[in-house]
């Protein structure tokens, strides 16, 4: 089935019951957590057991501390997909979830031509994808306005010579712009067949703060309307044949007659809707209007009215129908915004917003470091400054991990937006690509830490397979190690710091209970090719006793956004139920990786995650300690691959010299992360942003 066939609602996916044969790939974590990994099990295939390398001084750890401190694990693991006795127990399903951060062209700024007369210019004028004509014409005029007025508006002049001042497109200028970009991706998207919802979101429309649902907007597209472009036409030519008659009854008064006869009115005009099975929804103001002009509505037998009164009656009978009309657009909207995906993983407590795609404005998404040092062949001393943009932010619905369909899904998003629309090519850190990690079981504390555990060790290989900047980052995807609450509360030299941390040590446990937890710790984190500070700081992240003490030391603070965002609570596992007002979605938010709307670069990094949440989720004891043992031989990003087993083109598609800067070390864009102003747009399809050969 095609992505376009409306006949079948377009849908890349199944639905309306169509059946797909199985995915051509569906990841297979069938029965890995029971392989070696690496040298050190014994002839009986049990891991031998290092030195006590993590235990205090003054410590000794002997077996039945060991063993206690493992049941306490064990019993909270039982409580994970528990069945009927005599059942397979329920495996449950790994999800993942994506932000997409990118910045879209709205329309071009107004300039000055000669100085004295305003104009329009795009920038790039072979470009065919969208650039919003309706926008460029209320900024035109803006200005214009603002000249014949005679006002003094050259401080509102930009180094390039273009015009804002947050008026152009009216009083609630931005708003009104976030509302129509808004509008235009979730029109995008779903000529591809994905479902779309608009979540009520305050910094597009503040009247949606407190509202259950977005509101529908008070303008359309410049563009054919939706209705439009669903339908092919609009109910005009279906209302030629519509009239209704109201007959004046004498011993009434006026104000009695002109109430009956708008009720009449807007009775006939509902049901003769109903009995031509005509949408109501797609009938306009204008086609309002032109039936009042053409004496639609009529009345029998009304003696001498007064102009003045039959005014009164055509200004009643227009705001009922009208506000009518709003009516069903707006329940239309409702409906719309109701829809899941088929796709969705149904997790429990999942809300509506991630059962189905949104789009949405991320406010961060600004272009901030976009001088014109950072455009090869500028022709402008600020490029950044000649479009007006929109940050966009498109969220994926719960999605499963290793289900071809789900991969298939962000092809399509990703194509359709960039077939469409004027996407800047990535950018060094004012955009990310964020994927919200989770399953239908939850996280326990075991699996909290071990995450943690793996991705203290591993963050600096990980990071490699992504772009130099984020790397460096230290504000947005700050490390674990240097930037989390609870490294500067044990590391920092800013005094400071650590005391403005402390609160997130954990607390002082008696001996035993600390025994216990380091017991757990010796079990999966081998003490062998680790620092000195990493193994203080384990020994503390082992000491937790919650997963919500576990958020709090290693989440964000006010000195930065770590690279991976906590977004779980509970005690012993994740799916307790939250405090009220707690409004985490119950994931693990990776978040260092640059914003691309490359499908195959953003899959491949759901792959290494989605092997990565396998790990930490379903090795055992000894073979997530013998993984770690592994990696931390070499710590290269290669060795880090090869050990998750990755599949082999998931492999070639990191480690390809063409993805990668001189010395190998970064993930590298061909134009060298300098975009070239000549062609800053990433280019249509779903693969490499800069063309075919990056493929």
């Amino acid at each position: 089935m095609g992505h376009s066939d409306p006949s079948k609602g377009g849908f890349p996916y199944p639905t309306k019951g169509v059946i797909f044969p199985d995915p051509p790939w569906e990841a297979d974590f069938d029965g890995m957590a029971r392989r070696s990994l690496a040298s050190g099990f014994d002839e009986d295939g049990d891991y031998e057991m290092q030195d006590a390398g993590y235990l205090d001084d003054d410590e000794n750890l002997d077996e039945t501390t060991v063993g206690e401190g493992i049941g306490k694990v064990a019993r909270v693991e039982e409580t994970k997909g528990t069945a009927i006795k005599g059942s397979v127990p329920d495996p449950g399903t790994a999800t993942f979830g994506i932000e997409l951060e990118f910045l879209v062209v709205q329309c071009p700024k107004t300039k000055k031509d000669d100085g004295k007369t305003f104009h329009i210019t795009d920038p790039h004028p072979n470009e065919p994808r969208y650039s919003s004509k309706k926008m460029a014409e209320w900024s035109l005029k803006h200005w214009q306005e603002r000249q014949k007025s005679g006002e003094i508006f050259e401080w509102f002049r930009g180094r390039n010579g273009a015009y804002a001042d947050g008026y152009d497109f009216g009083g609630d200028g931005d708003f009104r712009r976030a509302r129509y970009s808004r509008t235009k991706l979730t029109r995008v998207l779903r000529d591809r067949g994905l479902v779309v919802i608009k979540w009520p979101e305050k910094d597009i429309n503040p009247q949606e703060k407190y509202a259950r649902g977005a509101l529908i907007n008070d303008f359309s597209e410049s563009e054919d309307s939706d209705d439009e472009r669903e339908y092919d036409y609009s109910n005009s030519s279906r209302l030629v044949n519509f009239s209704s008659v109201y007959d004046w009854v004498l011993v009434r008064g006026v104000d009695e007659n002109m109430d009956e006869a708008v009720t009449k009115w807007n009775d006939d005009f509902d049901q003769y809707h109903i009995d031509n099975d005509i949408n109501k929804h797609r009938t306009r103001a204008e086609d309002i209007e032109d039936m009042l002009e053409d004496r639609k509505f009529t009345v029998r037998g009304w003696p001498d009215p007064e102009e003045a009164i039959h005014q009164e009656l055509w200004a009643r009978l227009k705001e009922r129908l009208v506000g009518k009309l709003y009516y069903y657009k707006q329940a239309r909207e409702d409906w719309r915004n109701h829809q899941t995906d088929p796709l969705h993983v149904p997790v429990p407590g999942l809300k509506r917003q991630y059962k189905a795609w949104t789009v949405t404005i991320d406010l961060s998404v600004d272009g901030n470091g976009m001088t014109k040092e950072r455009y090869a062949n500028a022709t402008s001393e600020d490029p950044w400054n000649e479009y007006f943009w929109f940050g966009a932010e498109v969220v994926s619905p719960v999605l499963a991990i290793g289900d071809e369909r789900s991969y298939e899904a962000v092809r399509v998003a990703c194509g359709a937006l960039r077939d469409a629309l004027r996407c800047h090519k990535p950018m060094e850190v004012s955009t990310g690509l964020h994927v919200h990690l989770g399953h239908t079981h939850g996280w326990t504390l075991l699996q909290a830490k071990r995450f943690a555990a793996l991705w203290l060790l591993a963050e600096k290989a990980v990071l490699r397979l992504h772009r130099r900047d984020r790397d460096a980052d230290t504000l947005w995807c700050a490390k674990i190690s240097g930037s989390s609450r609870l490294w500067r509360a044990l590391f920092s030299i800013d005094q400071q710091q650590r005391q403005d941390c402390a609160n997130v040590l954990p607390a002082n446990h008696p001996p035993r209970q600390r025994m216990q937890y380091d017991g757990e710790l010796m079990q999966n984190v081998p003490s062998e090719n680790i620092e000195t500070v990493e193994k203080k700081f384990l020994q503390n992240l082992w000491r937790y006793d919650s997963i919500t003490d576990l958020h709090r030391g290693l989440g964000e603070s006010k000195y930065c956004r770590t690279g991976i965002k906590w977004r779980i609570r509970g005690k012993d596992i994740s799916t307790e139920r939250a405090p009220r007002g707690d409004d985490q979605p119950g994931t693990i938010e990776a978040r260092i990786m640059h914003g691309t709307l490359d499908a195959d670069n953003i899959n491949n990094w759901v792959i290494v995650l989605g092997r990565i949440v396998h790990v930490v989720r379903d090795y055992s004891d000894a073979e997530f300690r013998a993984f770690l043992a592994s990696f931390l031989l070499s710590r290269s990003p290669g060795q880090l691959l090869v050990l998750l087993k990755v599949p082999d083109e998931v492999l070639r598609y990191w480690m390809d010299p063409k993805r990668r800067d001189t010395q190998g070390r970064y993930w590298e864009y061909p134009d060298r992360d300098l975009v070239d102003w000549q062609q800053p747009f990433m280019v249509p399809g779903h693969k490499a942003t800069h063309g075919s050969y990056w493929d």
